[in-house]
């Protein structure tokens, strides 16, 4: 294999953003092998609005990106609901989402951090060549990949209860996505999540572990998107009042 034909590909990001900046985020770096599995490469803790852009920055790589967040990127109501979470919600009735009102006044910062990272060359269109910032919602996307009635709910509750949440959470996410397509490697990242001992772990400790396994399941969706295609993936909503990209299941449909 000479220089040229070595094997090239998009870099995946997953980003659990914090709805405010005094709050921490969670990010992970993914990336795919030869055989078209993926390998979690790190996972972090980050702070400031600054820290989140220069983790970006550092992390894209040479060969393109996909950064997939749990939030809002694209909010254009002042206030009541956007169309997509109304049309997402009403989809997904069945499964007991929480519900969020996204308008301008309660989403400030995921839109400051979605204009920073656009000015940064990401583009918010899926289905765009080069470096993509997406919008993705993780409670549906376990209902979709964890084949869930309800989704397991993170960062809500005692902490005892949201422990029981997290132990629950990797165990489906390392047990699901290890066939699926396309499939998560055993890795040094994925196993010390999988391994922090959760009963020495205080509130803050949980928070940190919280926010980078949502992370992991977004740069899978990111990975999604570019291994299956975007007609692989639900699109609820359009680019102009914000929309939700969601893998629709974890293989292949039957030919």
């Amino acid at each position: 294999m000479t220089r040229s034909q070595k094997f090239r590909s998009p870099r995946y990001l997953g980003l659990d953003l914090a709805w405010a900046p005094r709050k921490s985020s969670g990010g992970a770096i993914m990336e795919a092998d030869e055989d078209g599995t993926l390998t979690l490469k790190s996972t972090v803790s980050l702070r400031a609005h600054e820290d989140i852009l220069a983790w970006v920055a550092r992390s894209r790589g040479r060969n393109g990106c996909i950064l997939a967040v749990n939030a809002p990127l694209v909010v254009e109501n002042s206030g009541g609901q956007r169309s997509c979470d109304l049309a997402l919600h009403e989809h997904f009735a069945a499964n007991q989402l929480d519900e969020y009102h996204v308008n301008i006044a309660n989403a400030s910062h995921p839109r400051t951090i979605s204009g920073a990272l656009q000015r940064m060359g990401f583009d918010l269109d899926p289905t765009a060549e080069g470096d993509r910032i997406v919008e993705t919602f993780n409670q549906p996307t376990q209902v979709l990949l964890f084949d869930l009635e309800r989704p397991i709910k993170l960062k809500s509750g005692p902490v005892g209860t949201r422990k029981d949440a997290v132990a629950r959470f990797r165990e489906l996410m390392v047990e699901k996505l290890d066939d699926a397509v396309p499939a998560l490697n055993p890795s040094d990242a994925l196993q010390a999540l999988v391994e922090a001992d959760l009963p020495s772990s205080n509130g803050s400790r949980v928070g940190e572990l919280e926010e980078q396994l949502e992370a992991v399941l977004c740069a899978y969706t990111a990975a999604f998107l570019d291994v299956r295609g975007p007609e692989s993936c639900a699109f609820f909503g359009d680019m102009n009042d914000g929309y939700v990209l969601l893998p629709t299941g974890r293989m292949l449909e039957p030919r």
